[in-house]
């Protein structure tokens, strides 16, 4: 899961290289997290370096927001309720 925890220096480093990299070369970057953008610095550890990734990520790109419950839990929650029947 992307950006579940704060991202190590290095790696968020690393991941700009990456994202620049693939920015100039005009290449495709898909990245699914469930964490807004408003939070990528905490995450990334650094304003500017967020900024400069985010600033990439979003030129020339689509983003795709969705809102709601989590399937997972309304699925854990249609088989516990199933289970709870069938005792």
């Amino acid at each position: 899961l992307f950006m579940a925890r704060r991202i190590a220096q290095e790696n968020a480093d690393e991941l700009q290289a990456l994202i620049h990299k693939r920015y100039k070369l005009r290449r495709s970057v898909l990245i699914t997290s469930n964490r807004v953008i408003a939070d990528w610095d905490a995450y990334l550890g650094d304003t500017a370096l967020a900024t400069t990734i985010l600033d990439r990520l979003m030129h020339r790109s689509v983003l795709a927001e969705f809102q709601g419950r989590s399937y997972r839990l309304r699925e854990a929650a249609g088989r516990l309720a199933k289970d709870l029947d069938n005792d």
